[in-house]
């Protein structure tokens, strides 16, 4: 007699296979190529640091420029004004005046009637007493200081595509000493000029960052043929682009440009920019 054993199988579960959408290949090549021109990476995977600096100093600058719009009145005039006769670059704030012109008679900026004003009396007022006349600190306050929201938008907008692109790579101690030294190079090419002029605004470390990132991609153009035409496109929308809109604007609305400062921080940032392979402590190699 024969037996035969049950077999019982045991249903395994069914084979399934799930099919993800299909990615849009189109759109992620356009966010990429949109990330690529907004980095100056050499190599790919580079890494990238925070625009700290930078960030910091348009905050404060906006904030200063806020001042306007406080309506509190220090030494008689608008809290603004007594803060730009503080900060901003004037020479004679700067340096001892002789002495035959402390004593020259001049207008009186008091209400006082019936009173003989001198030069020497006049100025110690508008400089403030402190330090004067050794006020060095207007060498860097001028940096804060802005004319008016269109100054302030240019100069802005500027120092944040050049400052972010250029911090991302390089980092924000470099960045920092040549935001400074193109600064001090503006202020100091400027003394060359009037005496009497006074002046505001971050042009001079601008132009510094303008010239070191111009040099940066110049260079980046000689070890990377292939991408020429790319590094042209970046010079074109952050170099030429910019520089092209600020010439025009200040050319039709007739502002008056403070053109040794400018000369005076590219100097710095161009000097930075070449010597930069040579200075490792302040750039890294190329």
């Amino acid at each position: 007699m024969h037996t035969t054993d049950d077999i019982q199988l045991e249903m395994k579960e069914p084979l399934t296979i799930q099919v993800e959408n299909p990615v849009s290949t189109k759109k992620n090549t356009v966010c990429l190529r949109f990330r690529r021109v907004f980095t100056l990476d050499v190599q790919p995977n580079e890494k990238h640091h925070y625009p700290i600096f930078i960030i910091i100093m348009s905050i404060l600058h906006i904030s200063i420029h806020l001042t306007t719009y406080v309506n509190i009145k220090w030494r008689d005039q608008r809290f603004k004004d007594s803060l730009d006769d503080l900060w901003m670059y004037y020479i004679p704030c700067m340096r001892p005046t002789p002495y035959y012109m402390h004593m020259h008679i001049v207008d009186c900026i008091s209400s006082i009637q019936n009173v003989t004003c001198y030069y020497g009396d006049e100025l110690k007022h508008k400089c403030f007493s402190f330090l004067y006349p050794h006020q060095l600190w207007r060498m860097v306050t001028i940096n804060l200081l802005h004319i008016s929201w269109f100054h302030l938008l240019v100069n802005l907008s500027k120092q944040l595509i050049l400052g972010i692109l250029l911090e991302r790579k390089y980092g924000s101690f470099r960045i920092v000493i040549v935001y400074w030294l193109s600064n001090v190079g503006g202020i100091l090419c400027a003394m060359l000029e009037d005496s009497r002029k006074s002046v505001v605004g971050a042009s001079g470390a601008i132009y510094g960052l303008l010239l070191v990132f111009t040099v940066e991609r110049l260079n980046a153009m000689k070890t990377n043929i292939d991408h020429r035409r790319f590094i042209l496109m970046q010079l074109v929308l952050f170099a030429a682009f910019p520089m092209a809109i600020s010439i025009f604007s200040a050319a039709i609305l007739g502002i008056n440009v403070a053109h040794a400062v400018h000369i005076g921080g590219g100097l710095v940032g161009f000097l930075v920019g070449i010597d930069a392979p040579y200075i490792p402590w302040i750039w890294p190699e190329y």
